[in-house]
């Protein structure tokens, strides 16, 4: 493991002050030999954070830390591998950082404020360091993170809700030039003054901000099907261990018709059953690496929440994953 000594990303320790007017040509790299080597770098650099790596495969761990002024960026090319900040570690080790990820190659699932999403090349997401939230990788990727501090960043503590764990698609109108414009500001090395590096941050936070008000803005073509969509998405949640769970619970419960209600989904790029097998594989993988349930089998946790087979839930659980349910409880016990 390099021996350089790292400035902590999140929460008090955040490098604010030391990073401004370095221009764009703070770098530090750093490669870890083993997945504890690997776990120490991650906490150092992003505080209180879970890391758990799927050590059957070939070991992968290197971080590149970039300062454009008040903006940091982390490169993380790595193995599979899963990351956890809990609500006990939030507590513990308080962060104000606002990140956004990108994929630049593999796939994550990212998880926060009771949604997921998936992410493949170009995809990026905000998630916010203040509250709980994981990341899992179920193949080798290569991801950046860019962090801000909340404060820098012209979001309200409700838009911020809003908007973590929500997929802003590379193939989007506003992915199409964003995203390359981030891996291009990760990856510039020199060419900028102090001063265009103060704006350079501060004028892609307002970019971001612009992408992140779309998802948000009154005026956009979903809002006025928001209210119905996040009540029957609550409604999902609240009877996810219910094994009849379908589209059809939907319409009769809000009086609606089929139509209506797939067409609702449709706006927010969704189905029931997708929602569905989501929330119910996301309890599932709660469950198996509970206390209450450790003495329970995959098999009776699948079956609590509606799965018609062990066969069913081990296929979506590995597609969704990257590894099967009983690999996985394993792994993370």
């Amino acid at each position: 493991m390099s021996s350089t000594r790292h400035t902590a990303l999140s929460g008090a320790n955040h490098p604010e002050a030391g990073a401004s007017g370095r221009g764009a040509g703070g770098t530090e790299s750093i490669e870890a030999q083993s997945p504890r080597e690997w776990a120490d770098v991650i906490r150092e650099v992003y505080g209180g954070l879970d890391v758990m790596a799927r050590t059957q495969q070939p070991f992968k761990g290197v971080l590149i830390r970039r300062s454009l002024d008040r903006l940091q960026t982390v490169e993380l090319r790595i193995s599979p591998q899963f990351y956890q900040r809990t609500a006990s570690l939030a507590k513990q080790h308080p962060s104000e950082d606002l990140f956004v990820t990108m994929i630049v190659e593999g796939q994550a699932l990212v998880v926060q404020d009771g949604r997921s999403c998936e992410l493949n090349a170009g995809d990026f997401v905000f998630v916010e360091g203040q509250r709980p939230y994981s990341v899992i990788l179920g193949k080798a990727s290569r991801l950046i993170d860019f962090a801000w501090s909340q404060h820098g960043v012209g979001l309200s503590w409700n838009e911020r809700r809003q908007v973590t764990a929500r997929t802003f698609s590379a193939k989007s109108p506003i992915g199409r030039w964003l995203s390359p414009a981030l891996l291009g500001l990760h990856e510039m090395e020199e060419g900028v003054s102090e001063f265009g590096a103060a704006r350079l941050a501060d004028g892609i936070a307002c970019l971001l901000v612009t992408a992140a008000l779309e998802l948000t803005s009154p005026n956009g073509p979903a809002d006025r099907w928001r209210q119905q969509y996040d009540e029957m998405v609550r409604f999902i949640k609240r009877n996810i261990d219910d094994p009849d769970l379908s589209a059809d619970s939907l319409v009769e419960n809000f009086f609606m018709s089929g139509r209506s209600v797939h067409r609702i989904f449709a706006k927010f790029g969704t189905t029931p059953a997708a929602i569905i097998r989501d929330m119910r594989l996301e309890e599932a993988r709660r469950m198996m690496l509970s206390r209450a349930y450790q003495t329970q089998s995959v098999s009776f946790i699948a079956s609590q929440l509606g799965f018609s087979s062990l066969q069913v839930f081990s296929r979506a659980f590995r597609a969704k994953y990257g590894v099967g349910p009983k690999r996985y409880r394993l792994e993370h016990q």
